[in-house]
């Protein structure tokens, strides 16, 4: 009986993997889904699987999440431009014009993350 129980476990994670981009499994699962890939931070994931979560609050969440990290890259940006203006080695320069970079190109790509969430939210149940 043990044997059976597991094999039906397998089967089942499998289908649910399988079946997963389709849209056809119950609205809880997709939710258990982004809730998990917000947890990793992992947008993409959570956006792909928003639209069949069907819950706006879900939607909302993920959007105040991606703001707050907005705030969190935009002050580290502030934080390097101002590091930038007091004198330093060549090195050190380089090194923040580096961290300044990759700090705008994560917000640049948590704003399309959040343009893209409020797109579901836009749009009819």
């Amino acid at each position: 009986m043990f044997g059976v129980g597991i094999l039906v476990g397998l089967g089942r994670r499998l289908v649910a993997a399988v079946a997963a981009d389709t849209g056809l499994l119950p609205a809880g699962y997709y939710r258990h889904r982004v809730l998990a890939a917000l947890e990793e931070e992992d947008f993409e994931a959570a956006l792909r699987y928003l639209p069949w979560a069907a819950d706006a609050v879900l939607t909302q969440v993920m959007i105040l999440r991606l703001r707050l990290l907005q705030a969190r890259h935009a002050r580290r940006q502030e934080i390097c431009r101002q590091a930038l203006e007091k004198p330093g080695t060549p090195e050190e320069k380089a090194r923040l014009g580096e961290v300044l970079a990759a700090e705008a190109q994560a917000t640049r790509l948590l704003r399309q993350y959040e343009a893209r969430a409020k797109e579901l939210l836009a749009q009819p149940s």
